[in-house]
């Protein structure tokens, strides 16, 4: 049994330090880092190659339903993190004119890619994706090889709710977390 650790929107590695370091028994495991805004990639290559507890793996993509890729919208709020949407209805600050065109990946066949045995911990903070992404993780029966779930629902910003989807979460034995910080 192998441990993976996926975070979905690893944006400039701020989960390394508020779930990986807080986790022992993850030492050593892989972690594949997706983040669909390249101007993190660097900060990214750095964290991976500075820390040999972990076997890291970044990912210049995006998390998604289906192979492909999609226009992102950079966002230019005043807490110029640089997060980005698939959403060009997102309620902040988004540069419309100038959307960057990303490569998305099925994020249910990637699941499904590791052995039925494996340990799997999955982050998602992917600015509204979350909603499509685990619709899709749960139609596809993908759902069941995730064993832990750390996901950020966004309906602050969108009129999309997450209410039926987390009714739909807790009939499956994951351990949840409806945030991850």
């Amino acid at each position: 049994m192998k441990k993976i650790f996926i975070d979905g929107g690893a944006r400039i590695g701020e989960s390394i330090d508020v779930l990986l370091n807080k986790r022992e028994d993850l030492k050593g495991c892989d972690v594949y880092l997706f983040e669909c805004n390249s101007d993190h990639k660097m900060t990214l290559e750095e964290i991976a190659k500075t820390n040999n507890d972990y076997n890291f793996i970044v990912r210049d993509e995006a998390i998604w339903k289906e192979n492909g890729e999609m226009n992102f919208f950079i966002s230019t709020d005043i807490w110029g993190d640089l997060g980005c949407t698939l959403d060009s209805s997102k309620r902040e600050k988004l540069d419309l004119v100038n959307p960057r065109v990303v490569k998305t990946i099925n994020f249910s066949d990637f699941i499904s890619s590791f052995d039925e045995n494996d340990y799997i911990i999955v982050k998602l903070d992917i600015e509204g994706a979350e909603y499509e992404v685990v619709e899709s993780l749960l139609d596809s029966g993908a759902i069941n090889r995730i064993n832990e779930l750390f996901i950020e629902w966004h309906d602050h910003f969108f009129t999309k709710s997450s209410g039926p989807l987390k009714q739909r979460l807790s009939n499956y034995n994951i351990k949840i977390n409806h945030d991850w910080m």
